[in-house]
C-alpha cells in the first residue's frame, strides 16, 4: 500500500436529511449551487483535490495544512456571502473538519485514519464553523484570519486515543455563522483593474478566493521576471465591460489573457481536464494591488537562487499541487518539466 501525509478537509451539510424530507427538490438544487459556486472553487483555488463526495458532504486533500484551512475559511465566508446576496432565508449550513495525518492511496481515493479524523472532527464545529486537530493548529497558529478556541482532548471514536480539538470562534454568533456581512460590505464598490494602455478594463463583483506568488518557469518566461503575483476570483464574478482580452494557450493545461494593443498580461485559467471555475487575475493589473498581498509561494522548485525569500508564507512545488497534478496527468504528461523546449508554439485565439 502506498501511504503519504496529507491535510484532509471534510465538509458536511447540517441537518441535511431533515431538509430533504421537507423539500427534496429545493434542497438538492441549493446543494448543487453550493458545491459548484463555493466549495469546488475554493478547494481548487487553494490547490486541493476533491477525492470523494458523500451525498451531502465532500472530502478533499491538500499538500499544505494552511491551504486546507484557508480553503475551509473561504468556503464558510463565501457561502455566507452567497446566501446574503441571493436572498436565501434558509441557507444550507456547513460544518467543516480539518486534520493532518497518514492516508492510504487507493486509485484516486484516500483511506485511513487521516481521512476518518477529519470526518469526525466536523461534528465539533458549529454550523457555519470549522473544527481542526491540535496538529493542524500547531501549523497555522497566528497565520490565519480566524481565531480558534481549544475544546480540550476529545475521543473522535470510542476506542481511539484522545485528540486535542480546536473550533473556530464566531464573529457573528452561531445563528449567522462564522462571518457577518454588513450592508455596507454587500454594496461595496467593484474591484477594478485593466491593462497598461486602458483599452481593456475588468470589474469583479466578489471578494478574492486566494492570492500568491508563482515561481514556475512558465510564469518566469512569460513575465520576464523571477515570479508572478496573482489573485484568484470566481470566474463568474469577473466581467469585461468593453473590450475583452485575447487568449493564448501558454501550456497544454492553461490559457492566458492579454491586451493585444499593449501586451499587458491580465488573466490565467486552467483548461485541463476542464475549464476551472475560478479565474486568476495578475495582481498588478488591479487598480489597487496593494490590497491583495500574496499568501503563498507556488512553483518554489524554480525559485531563482539569487532571490531570497524572508517571509514565512507556505511554500509548495508544482508537483505538490493536487490541481496541477490532475491537469498535467489529463494531457498525458506527469509534470511541467516534461513540457518546454521543443513544444509547439502557444496557440492564440
Amino acid at each position: 500500500m502506498e501511504r503519504k501525509l496529507a491535510a484532509i478537509m471534510a465538509a458536511d451539510v447540517v441537518g441535511f436529511s431533515g431538509l430533504v424530507a421537507n423539500d427534496e427538490e429545493g434542497t438538492l438544487a441549493r446543494l448543487e449551487r453550493l458545491v459548484n459556486n463555493v466549495i469546488t472553487i475554493q478547494i481548487e483555488a487553494h490547490r486541493g483535490r476533491v477525492f470523494k463526495t458523500l451525498g451531502d458532504g465532500v472530502l478533499a486533500e491538500f499538500s499544505s495544512t494552511i491551504e486546507a484551512i484557508h480553503s475551509a475559511i473561504g468556503i464558510q465566508k463565501m457561502a455566507a456571502l452567497d446566501a446574503h446576496r441571493s436572498g436565501d432565508r434558509n441557507p444550507l449550513r456547513l460544518r467543516i473538519g480539518v486534520s493532518v495525518g497518514d492516508v492510504v492511496l487507493q486509485g484516486t481515493d484516500l483511506l485511513g485514519e487521516g481521512v476518518n479524523a477529519a470526518a469526525r472532527l466536523q461534528a465539533y464545529a458549529d454550523p457555519g464553523g470549522i473544527a481542526i486537530s491540535g496538529e493542524a493548529m500547531s501549523q497555522v497558529r497566528g497565520k490565519v484570519e480566524v481565531e480558534f478556541e481549544e475544546l480540550g482532548y476529545k475521543k473522535l471514536k470510542e476506542n481511539d486515543a484522545p485528540v486535542r480539538v480546536y473550533k473556530s470562534g464566531h464573529n457573528a454568533g452561531p445563528a449567522q455563522g462564522l462571518f457577518d456581512f454588513s450592508q455596507e460590505m454587500l454594496s461595496s464598490n467593484l474591484i477594478k483593474g485593466g491593462c497598461l494602455c486602458g483599452s481593456i478594463r475588468l470589474e469583479i463583483s466578489m471578494p478574492p478566493i486566494s492570492t500568491g506568488y508563482c515561481h514556475c518557469r512558465i510564469c518566469q518566461k512569460l513575465t520576464g521576471s523571477a515570479m508572478s503575483t496573482w489573485t484568484a476570483f470566481p470566474a463568474s464574478a469577473v466581467h469585461f465591460p468593453a473590450a475583452v482580452p485575447r487568449y493564448y494557450a501558454s501550456s497544454p493545461i492553461a490559457e492566458r489573457g492579454f491586451c493585444p494593443d499593449c501586451g499587458s498580461s491580465l488573466t490565467y485559467r486552467l483548461i485541463a481536464p476542464r475549464p476551472a471555475a475560478y479565474l486568476v487575475v495578475f495582481t498588478a493589473a488591479l487598480d489597487e494591488p496593494q490590497n491583495f498581498p500574496p499568501a503563498v509561494h507556488g512553483g518554489i522548485e524554480s525559485r531563482m537562487p539569487w532571490l531570497e525569500i524572508l517571509d514565512d508564507l507556505p511554500r509548495t512545488t508544482c508537483s505538490e499541487s493536487r490541481v496541477l497534478q490532475e491537469a498535467w496527468s489529463s494531457v498525458g504528461l506527469p509534470d511541467p518539466q516534461t513540457w518546454g523546449p521543443g513544444a509547439k508554439p502557444p496557440k492564440t485565439f
